[in-house]
């Protein structure tokens, strides 16, 4: 796989002209299909080195290279609680969250109502992002 960069640069100069002309959307959809074909291969790296990896030793958990390490670990909590034995576990091996979550449709039909949010309740600042993406697959393949 080869990526032009100098065509990777001028798709990147030409994505505003989505608003001008249909050529824009073909500019959206080839760097789509860019980062679709770039996390492709970053994945099949992945299965790659984990392979040789585990091939040169079944603990195996790193390799550094001059500029890359490559990490072989497991991510999230180590431990989970199996809540029906709650009642059995020492109380000091586990923590209780609680948490509060704004119901936006019922807070909104009392703002209507009272033209004031409630003591208590914060508009959040959402600051906005472009995103796109494909409208639906046949159009990945029109690129």
């Amino acid at each position: 796989m080869t990526i032009d960069i100098e065509k990777l640069d001028k798709l990147i100069v030409d994505a505003d002209k989505i608003f001008l002309t249909p050529e824009g959307e073909k500019v959206l959809l080839q760097l789509l299909n860019l980062r679709d074909q770039i996390e492709l291969a970053i994945d099949e790296a992945k299965k790659k080195l984990e392979v040789a990896g585990l091939k040169i030793s079944p603990d195996f958990t790193s390799i550094q290279a001059d500029k890359v390490k490559v990490y072989f670990r497991s991510f999230g909590a180590r431990y989970k609680i199996d809540s029906s034995f709650l009642k059995d576990i020492p109380a000091n091996l586990y923590e209780t969250k609680t948490t509060y979550n704004a119901i936006a449709a019922e807070i909104e039909k009392l703002l209507e109502e009272k033209g004031k949010l409630p003591q208590g309740i914060i508009e959040a600042d959402r600051p906005k992002t472009i995103s796109f993406g494909l409208k639906n697959q046949e159009a990945k393949n029109e690129v």
